[in-house]
């Protein structure tokens, strides 16, 4: 946990833990036989500049913000773990969903 001021002052800190829960949830999950697994991204996680209202198409496009980026790279690498999971053992491991609260507050998942 922290924000701002422990993405800057705790970088190596930051990333490493958020990578390690990360990596430990989805691989229990994974031998768990857990059949879904929501793993929620973050606006963060798109490029600092992204065009507005965001698309999940401008991941990976562009620089991060900096304050924030270390969150940012472990989120990303959480979400393509996942994707690697599902393609290698067709696991139920969520995208990042793009839009959660709608004008109609419906989501599908």
């Amino acid at each position: 946990m922290g924000g701002i001021h422990a993405n800057h002052t705790r970088p190596a800190e930051f990333i490493y833990d958020n990578l390690m829960i990360e990596a430990n949830v989805i691989q229990a999950a994974h031998k768990n036989d857990v059949e879904k697994l929501l793993f929620l991204g973050s606006s963060c996680i798109y490029p600092r500049e992204a065009p507005q209202p965001m698309n999940e198409d401008a991941l990976l496009t562009g620089p991060l913000e900096p304050t924030n980026q270390w969150y940012a790279i472990a989120k990303i690498a959480g979400i393509k773990l996942c994707e690697a999971f599902r393609l290698q053992y067709g696991r139920n491991l969520s995208r990042p969903c793009r839009r959660i609260f709608t004008a109609s507050a419906t989501i599908s998942i």
